[in-house]
């Protein structure tokens, strides 16, 4: 090394130097450098660690609020659909309700104009049948005999299919006498095996003919009985 030009003592002097300073900076700036690095990346990768942990639990914050919104908004929807039902349902109850009462009163209303209608028209039907019955009555009364016979003999032409054939005891009653051609015509029709005749001038005229309970009469007087009867 001396033919190099190289000072051995002062190398490993200078070796030795080294190697102490380096101990020395080792452990006065390096050691507590890595020290201090590994605290700083041990304080960020727990930073990031809190973060990420802390992401997580805002995520699942934002969930569940999304969740409970979702839950309070079908709920809020439900209580309008319930409270928009009750109210249509209201409204209904209310319309038909209303329905019935007007209904109610129209039905009132007809009853009552039908109840005036029907008095005013049994009045004027009152009159009119004591009008129609009373000059009927007078005509009746005013009638000769031979229109009483005309009615008599319409009687036998068209005889009520009922008394034909009455057979048994049968009476004949007649407001005039009835003639014997008349009597015998009567006798044949019926078919009576005992026949008798009678004379009420109150039937007005034409014919009523009885056996037993069965009755034909073809009275004038049950014939204005008839009309009066439809005209009160």
């Amino acid at each position: 090394m001396e033919r190099l030009g190289i000072n051995g003592g002062f190398l490993l002097a200078q070796i030795v130097n080294f190697v102490i300073l380096a101990l020395i900076l080792w452990a006065l700036v390096w050691k507590p450098l890595v020290k201090a690095l590994e605290t700083r990346r041990e304080r960020i990768a727990k930073g990031l660690e809190d973060a990420r942990a802390a992401e997580q639990r805002l995520a699942e914050a934002s969930r569940e609020a999304d969740k409970l919104m979702e839950q309070r908004r079908i709920e809020a929807n439900k209580l309008i659909e319930e409270a928009r039902a009750r109210s249509e349902e209201q409204t209904r109850a209310l319309i038909e309700e209303a329905k019935r009462e007007a209904e109610a009163l129209r039905a009132k209303a007809r009853e009552e104009a039908l109840a005036e209608r029907d008095k005013i028209l049994g009045g004027v039907r009152d009159q009119v049948a004591r009008i129609a019955i009373a000059a009927t009555e007078r005509l009746v009364g005013s009638l000769d005999e031979a229109r009483a016979q005309a009615i008599v003999n319409d009687f036998l032409v068209h005889m009520p299919p009922e008394a034909r054939g009455m057979g048994g005891n049968v009476e004949v009653i007649s407001a005039l006498p009835l003639t014997k051609d008349e009597q015998e015509k009567i006798k044949a029709e019926t078919g009576a095996q005992h026949i008798t005749f009678r004379v009420d001038p109150s039937i007005l005229g034409g014919l009523v003919l009885r056996s037993g309970e069965n009755v034909v009469d073809g009275s004038v007087r049950s014939n204005l009985q008839s009309l009066a009867a439809q005209m009160l």
